[in-house]
Order: C-alpha cells, then sequence, then structure tokens
C-alpha cells in the first residue's frame, strides 16, 4: 500500500500548480439563470435605453445572444456614461459595454479579449465641408463627452501639433449635437459608431477629420468574486471568437442591421433646377479662376505642412500602415512596414503584390481585403501573412476606402497592424501547460480540492469526487464544510473554527490530521487522513487541501 502512494513532496507541488492554475482550464459550468447587471448608456446605435427605459443596440444585441446562449439572466440599468462608471465601481452593476480597451485598463478594470467593434473618434460640424483636417480646427471651439476615450487624445492631438482650439466639456453625446447644431461651439467630438441620423432635429454633419481607432470591450466590476469575471470574461470571448469566425453568423447579421448602409433618398425635381442654376453661376464664376490662384498658393503652403506632420505621425507609428489602390498596386507604406519587409519606397509603391513577390502566387488582394471591400466595412484579423519569412504573427485591421472616382465604384483598402507574435506563443505556452496540469491533477490518486478565504470550494479533481460522492457542480462555489465535514462520528455538530482546513485558509499555516471524518453525499461517513496548505492570491487567502480514506475504516 505504502508504495503506491504519491510522495508527499510531488502532492504538495500538485496541489500548489492546481492553486495557481486551475481555474484557467477547469472553469466550472454557469449556473442556469445566472442574473448580471448591466449599465446602458446612450450611444446609438451601440446601446441606447429608449423613452420606455428599454434597451436597444449592437452591443444590447450581441450581448443578450450571447447571454441566452450562457442561461444568463440579463437587467438593464440605463445610466449616463459617468454614472455607469460610479456604478460599475460600486458593484451595483456587474457589467458595462461599450468601453475602449484602453479605458478599461485606464481605470484597472477586467474586460473580455475579443473585440466587439472597432470605433474611432469623429469631428461633427454644422456646415459640410467646413474642416478637412485636423489643423483647420485652429482657433475652433470644440465640445466634447467629458468621459469620452477620443476626448483626452484630440487634445493631446492638438498640444502636440500646436493647434490652438478651445474645448468645452458636457454629459452626453446628445448636448454635444445640440450645442454644435445651436451655435455655442464651431465643431463637435462623437465616436465613429453614434447615429448622429436618430437626432434629426440637431441638423449636422461628419466631417472627414477622424483619428484613434479604439477596440470595444465588456468591462466587469472590481466588486466582482474575480473568479467569477474570470468565467464570464472566457465564455464572452469563446462565444465572440466563434461568432466572428462565422461570416453568417448573427455577429454579422447585426452589423448589417446596426451598420448597413441606409438607401439613398429620392432627389426632388426642384433640387434639380436648383442644380442646373447652380452650375450656370459656376460657369460665370470661371472667369475669376486668375483670383483664385493666390489662393492656390497659399494653399498649397498648408498642404506641405500637413505632409509634413502627416510624414511625422507615420514616421512614429509603432506598428504597420499602407495602402492600395482599386487596382491593387501600393500607394503608401509607412517606415515600419519597410522595415518589416526589408523593402524600400522604389520596390514597393506603384507595383503589385504578384510583382513584389512573384514565387508567392499572391492576387491583387488578400482575401481580408477583398472581403473589406466586398462588404464596405472593416475586417480584423489575426495572422501568419505569406510575405513573412520569420513566422510573426500579427493582429491586422482592414478597411475600405473611397477615392476620387466619381462613380464611387473604385474602391481603395487600407491597413494597419501591430506584431503580437510574442504575446500568440505566450498564449499557446500557457494553453499547453494548462493542458499538461490538468490531464496531472485529473491523474492524481488521492483527492484534492481547493478553497477560498470564505470556505467556499473553488476546484476539486475527479479523485475527491469519487471518493466524496458528489458530482462537481454540486461542489464548486458551496461551503465545503456544510458539505463534508459537518458533524462528528456520533452525529453532533463539528464547529468549523475547529477544522484544519479552516485553520489553514484563515490562520495561513499548514495543518495535518492522520484521522480525520469526511461525510459523502450519501450521508455515509469515511475516515481519512489529509493535509492543508495555505495559499494566497493577492492580498486574499485560501487553501488546497489533499487527502485519502484510510483503508478498512469506513463507517456507517
Amino acid at each position: 500500500m505504502a508504495a503506491q502512494r504519491v510522495p508527499m513532496l510531488l502532492l504538495r507541488w500538485m496541489a500548489l500548480s492546481a492553486w495557481l492554475w486551475f481555474p484557467l482550464v477547469a472553469l466550472p459550468s454557469a449556473p442556469a439563470q445566472d442574473t448580471i447587471r448591466v449599465g446602458v448608456y446612450l450611444n446609438p446605435p451601440l446601446s441606447f435605453p429608449d423613452l420606455n427605459g428599454k434597451p436597444g443596440g449592437f452591443i444590447v444585441d450581441l450581448l443578450g445572444y450571447i447571454a441566452k446562449q450562457q442561461g444568463w439572466a440579463l437587467h438593464y440599468a440605463p445610466c449616463n456614461w459617468d454614472e455607469c462608471h460610479e456604478l460599475l465601481a460600486l458593484g451595483e452593476i456587474d457589467m458595462l459595454a461599450p468601453v475602449s480597451a484602453k479605458e478599461a485598463r485606464s481605470r484597472g478594470l477586467d474586460h473580455n479579449r475579443e473585440s466587439l467593434y472597432v470605433n474611432w473618434g469623429q469631428i461633427v460640424t454644422a456646415e459640410e465641408g467646413e474642416l478637412n483636417s485636423p489643423l483647420d480646427l485652429e482657433g475652433k471651439t470644440v465640445v466634447a463627452l467629458s468621459s469620452d476615450v477620443h476626448f483626452a487624445d484630440i487634445k493631446e492631438l492638438a498640444q502636440r501639433f500646436d493647434i490652438h482650439t478651445r474645448f468645452l466639456e458636457v454629459s452626453d453625446y446628445e448636448s454635444v449635437l445640440a450645442w454644435v447644431a445651436e451655435g455655442p461651439a464651431d465643431a463637435g467630438l462623437v465616436s465613429r459608431s453614434f447615429d448622429i441620423d436618430a437626432f434629426p432635429h440637431y441638423p449636422v454633419v461628419r466631417s472627414s477629420v477622424i483619428f484613434n481607432p479604439a477596440e470595444i470591450r465588456i468591462a466587469l466590476s472590481p466588486r466582482n468574486d474575480s473568479l467569477q469575471n474570470a468565467i464570464r470574461i472566457q465564455r464572452i470571448d469563446r462565444e465572440l471568437t466563434a461568432l466572428k469566425g462565422d461570416h453568417n453568423s448573427i455577429y454579422y447579421q447585426l452589423q448589417e442591421r446596426w451598420f448597413g448602409r441606409k438607401t439613398d433618398a429620392e432627389i426632388p425635381r426642384w433640387v434639380l433646377w436648383l442644380l442646373g442654376v447652380v452650375l450656370g453661376v459656376a460657369l460665370l464664376l470661371a472667369a475669376g479662376v486668375l483670383l483664385l490662384r493666390q489662393q492656390v498658393r497659399r494653399r498649397t503652403v498648408e498642404l506641405r505642412q500637413i505632409n509634413g506632420r502627416f510624414t511625422a505621425f507615420m514616421n512614429n507609428l509603432p506598428g504597420i500602415a499602407y495602402m492600395k489602390g482599386a487596382d491593387g498596386r501600393y500607394i503608401f507604406v509607412n517606415p515600419v512596414w519597410k522595415q518589416t519587409k526589408q523593402l524600400n519606397d522604389e520596390q514597393v509603391v506603384g507595383r503589385l503584390p504578384a510583382d513584389i513577390w512573384p514565387s508567392r502566387g499572391l492576387g491583387t488582394h488578400m482575401p481580408e481585403e477583398r472581403l473589406a471591400i466586398e462588404k464596405r466595412e472593416i475586417i480584423e484579423s489575426i495572422e501568419s501573412s505569406p510575405w513573412d519569412d520569420q513566422g510573426r504573427i500579427w493582429r491586422l485591421i482592414r478597411f475600405p476606402m473611397k477615392n476620387s472616382d466619381p462613380s464611387g465604384s473604385a474602391i481603395m483598402v487600407g491597413g494597419i497592424g501591430v506584431e503580437v507574435t510574442d504575446q500568440k506563443r505566450a498564449e499557446d505556452r500557457l494553453s499547453h501547460l494548462n493542458r499538461q496540469l490538468q490531464l496531472l491533477l485529473e491523474s492524481a490518486g488521492d483527492g484534492i480540492f481547493g478553497v477560498d478565504g470564505l470556505g467556499r470550494c473553488t476546484f476539486i479533481n475527479p479523485a475527491a469526487l469519487m471518493l466524496l460522492g458528489y458530482s462537481r457542480d454540486e461542489v464548486i462555489g458551496s461551503r465545503i464544510h456544510d458539505l463534508i465535514e459537518h458533524s462528528h462520528p456520533d452525529g453532533s455538530s463539528f464547529p468549523e473554527n475547529e477544522s484544519p482546513i479552516r485553520h489553514a485558509f484563515s490562520q495561513g499555516e499548514k495543518s495535518r490530521t492522520d484521522d480525520g471524518l469526511f461525510w459523502r453525499a450519501d450521508g455515509r461517513s469515511i475516515r481519512v487522513e489529509y493535509s492543508a496548505y495555505p495559499m494566497r492570491e493577492a492580498v486574499r487567502l485560501g487553501a488546497v487541501v489533499v487527502f485519502r480514506q484510510l483503508a478498512g475504516e469506513e463507517d456507517e
């Protein structure tokens, strides 16, 4: 019998490893109808509460689908941006979306890893054509949402490029539109996803000034149990990954519903007459073209300044960036792109991929580029590109762009990306280690389980379940003392404060007994010997227990 026992030193190592890693690989099944409180603020079409307080939007519908798959019951709490973050910090709500990954990290919030949507900041004005670049904000007054993640970036952009702009702050996007439409502000800052058409009483238009692409995530309250947050994050990311991998999934159906192109309204006849009059006036004004030459010269100087600032920006961009024409020829690549491919402008600009890499068998566009052009939407991917001999892995975003073709049929495509090779390989190594650890834990002959600082079971191996007669769902999250250590052999109550297990997770000291008693699910008791090892995660104590049944000592 002694020869068959695993040395206690190995068991201690297994117990320690199990406490540190097992929650990552053996998460329990979500309980039926797990109630989750979700904050909803006005940011159409991503999320918005209607006049009756009923939530809607792309994020709300997507989260609702995921909740249905996981058996969660969602309760929505309407709030403005600042109120939502305050409720999340206090634990009055469990989740908040949409939240940018940068915002979640700056606030120290748990958040999922898989992007729901890519957003960016955009400037709106009262009249079309007022702003064509960030430099046109010189001397202007710009109003923005006080807590908008894009607000800090546009202020930093203005400071970096010496653009003198006055900034005003409001509490919601509707106020931004009102201030721009009614005159106190020259321009306003909204997110790319915000539907200004939902507020027709504020006649504003989107300008061509965009900046600060940001990935949208779901943030979770720091007041939630950390294991519970980890479970929910894993399940959300798993659902999102599966949905993004299927181009016929509800994810893309919701994108089409909430972000699809709208049908152009029929042009009234009087507008056509007006256009004719305008055309006649334009012919008369052609005689003044000589007077415009001076303005052209001035504009040329401004464009050179813009080009210089753009060049400085692209030279300091940490990732790759490129643009292709409608025919698939490269029209721009930034320095990082050229360094990565070990090519120069003469070898790239104006050429097709097949001209640059003739042995690769490449077409004019990569599959993701063709998809971005066909769907007229942003396409995200993580891939190892065929032109990369070093096998590096990249997170890439491809997006369509209209060129100057009057028909609008010729679509250019752009791409930006960052290298995630180390991150991806670390994830793969962690996954492999988790699988090995799980196999090791499940093959152990002795029973092993862990408890948190409240005595609740956080993990348990198959040997322990077999000895105790419980299922995993019956044990995980339950107080272990109430299940297996509640009574003496005569049936009298066994106080928890006398338990060596409690001593380990409350006092932080190792405990051992050679004559313990555990109760099985069928009401029978078994004599056991066990050791309880204290474990600390951050500032929270817990314990790992390793036990085995004493031979020939089963009681009725």
